[in-house]
């Protein structure tokens, strides 16, 4: 069952009206387009114009007019979506203005419904946020995340994390292959709304060359690595397991998952609001070199701040702007054939400081953790 938090409310947040007026006013703009899903969800709390899960572009537009405009928001669509938008999505049309053609009408483009809807507005809109090349000008003020987004992405780490552990403590067995892992455990996430725009899952040989290992009919013989981004009204929370099915761990994949967790560790302690995000890397690159595994951050990136989008950028040795207060990170260090990666929430602005803990979001509570560091160790099933 659902949690309150997980049913979107009706309106659009006071809180999220404002940071879209104060991007007008400081860019001196009349419009904002919004063609994003995550944009679209970030501002509705969770409105999904999806259809075609392959793209970060749905059924529908935005449209935000400035407070000087005065004038509703405007929802783009079509005939096809409108009656779904407006009863399932709540895009009420006493609060939007609604266009939406009929889909053979000439054919009608996103841009010409733009002009249409434009009409009357003399100044040039900002096209920025209609594209995904580039910096996402949205990106910056969907943090802080609010109260209500909090909780939505706590009970979305609650769900995800137990359904992991469920999968890996009860059904994946030896024998069984990575593709019928991977049915059990999206539908397991959609039968509670969740998404699974990730799904990654290797077992013994190709995990020990993959980083990026999609499942396959591959069988399970000894080990496991089950790698999942979860999404549930726009927010997305990213967390990954590894099992081994035999008495002890060979003295090579315990080394490695040793290393990587003092890795993991290291970038959660870092991770304080107003550090850079090149200077938490660092402190992870530095213990990468202090386990004996110096090159290993080189062959995947680690991460970096989350929330509507997987990544909304990745931590790079060249990135300056700073962690921010309620923000989502995921970390995903991996040495080749083991990772470690949960999702974290930054410490509250009011009251707090750089030493502050984050909030490991996607926690299980029933899961092995290793000594040394507390982050989640490889899971130990008899064969």
């Amino acid at each position: 069952m659902l949690a309150m938090t997980d049913v979107r409310p009706a309106g659009i947040d006071p809180v999220k009206r404002e940071r879209l007026n104060s991007l007008c006013r400081r860019m001196n703009m009349d419009a904002v387009l919004l063609r994003k899903r995550a944009n679209i969800a970030w501002l509705t709390d969770g409105a999904d114009v999806h259809v075609d899960l392959g793209s970060a572009f749905g059924v529908a537009a935005i449209l935000w007019f400035a407070e000087s405009i005065g004038r509703r928001p405007v929802l783009l669509t079509d005939n096809i979506e409108r009656d779904r938008l407006v009863q399932e999505e709540r895009f009420d049309p006493q609060q939007w203005e609604i266009l939406a053609p009929d889909w053979w009408s000439q054919d009608i483009t996103m841009d010409e419904k733009i002009c249409v809807a434009l009409e009357g507005v003399k100044s040039d809109i900002s096209r920025s946020c209609s594209d995904d090349r580039g910096p996402d000008p949205l990106q910056p003020i969907r943090t802080p995340l609010t109260d209500r987004e909090v909780e939505t992405v706590r009970s979305l780490g609650r769900d995800a994390a137990r359904i992991m552990s469920d999968l890996l403590t009860r059904f994946v067995q030896p024998g069984v292959s990575e593709l019928e892992i991977a049915g059990r455990l999206t539908g397991d996430l959609r039968a509670l709304n969740i998404l699974a725009p990730v799904v990654l899952i290797a077992a013994d040989d190709r995990l020990q060359r993959y980083r990026h290992p999609i499942p396959t009919a591959n069988r399970v013989r000894q080990t496991v690595m089950v790698a999942l981004c979860a999404q549930r009204l726009g927010l997305t929370v990213s967390i990954t397991r590894l099992a081994y099915f035999a008495a002890s761990l060979p003295e090579d994949l315990r080394r490695r998952h040793e290393a990587v967790c003092r890795v993991d560790a290291a970038l959660h302690a870092a991770t304080r609001l107003g550090r850079r995000w090149c200077d938490c890397l660092a402190d992870g690159i530095a213990m990468y070199g202090q386990c004996g595994f110096g090159d290993e951050w080189r062959k995947h990136h680690q991460g970096g701040p989350m929330g509507y989008d997987l990544r909304d950028f990745k931590a790079t040795p060249s990135e300056t702007r700073t962690v921010q207060p309620r923000q989502l990170v995921g970390w995903n260090p991996s040495i080749m054939g083991t990772k470690s990666e949960d999702t974290i929430l930054t410490a509250d602005a009011s009251g707090a400081n750089e030493s502050a803990p984050c909030e490991v979001v996607t926690r299980m509570s029933d899961w092995p953790v290793d000594d040394a560091t507390g982050r989640p160790a490889i899971l130990r099933r008899s064969a």
